[in-house]
């Protein structure tokens, strides 16, 4: 199903909403995990050109959600809203509140995106659209992605071809050794479904290093020194991903 306006696939089944590209503002937030015990989960937020919040580990403690002044809208217990309200700190927006679906999401770590314009926040769990809006419960350890892209209506005119983009997975081993190749493998996941395909022709760059992923998404970068490195997976029209590689001696 393609997405638009009345369908904004992972954050709200049945809502109206879209979103405007407006100028990044500030640097990614760095990922630390957040002080709290509970339900386990991850939230990384990308947004057109650079990533606005690295995945952040939080540890939800049930409470209530309210962002709009309005009593009756509440997100409870251990859900979407409560996850990215303590990764960002409390730094998003929520636009109109759907009974049974709750909040829709209209800006996050300074970037808006209002009903009026062409991008809306779409939300991906585990890899793959979600099904249910953020006030929805979540599941220990699942990672939560939201990323900008154009409204079924705004297609045509969507300025940097964010339809449908295919979501990034990559994937490295945890750790590797100075002067020998890291193996890189990128997925290409499909924006309707998460079915993956080979991401191939994916630009991956680490340490100063890049390498293009062949046919079949796979690519080989070598470090000279010791380090983390954070290598990221980039393409046109796609959400790009990243991964820290421990190098050593």
């Amino acid at each position: 199903m393609k997405h638009s306006r009345i369908f904004a696939v992972g954050v709200f089944a049945a809502a109206a909403f879209s979103v405007l590209a407006l100028p990044l503002v500030g640097q990614a937030s760095s990922g630390k995990p957040a002080s709290s015990s509970g339900l386990q989960a991850s939230v990384r937020v990308e947004g057109l050109s650079k990533t606005l919040l690295t995945e952040t580990v939080v540890k939800t403690k049930a409470k209530t959600i309210e962002k709009d002044g309005k009593p009756a809208d509440v997100c409870e217990g251990d859900s979407g809203a409560v996850a990215l309200e303590d990764a960002t700190h409390g730094h998003w927006t929520a636009g109109s509140f759907f009974s049974g679906l709750g909040y829709s999401v209209e800006g996050i770590e300074g970037v808006s995106y209002p009903f009026s314009s062409s991008y809306y926040w779409s939300l991906w769990i585990d890899n793959k659209p979600a099904t249910t809006g953020i006030c929805a419960a979540l599941h220990a350890k699942e990672k939560l992605l939201f990323f900008p892209q154009c409204s079924k209506e705004s297609a045509a005119s969507c300025p940097q071809g964010m339809f449908d983009p295919a979501v990034l997975l990559i994937k490295a081993p945890a750790t590797g050794k100075t002067g020998k190749s890291v193996s890189v493998s990128v997925s290409a996941l499909a924006n309707s479904t998460g079915k993956p395909s080979a991401g191939a022709g994916v630009k991956v760059t680490g340490g100063g290093h890049s390498a293009t992923t062949d046919t079949s998404g796979k690519a080989k970068l070598a470090f000279a020194k010791a380090g983390k490195y954070t290598v990221v997976a980039t393409a046109p029209g796609s959400v790009r991903d990243e991964i820290t590689v421990k190098v050593t001696h």
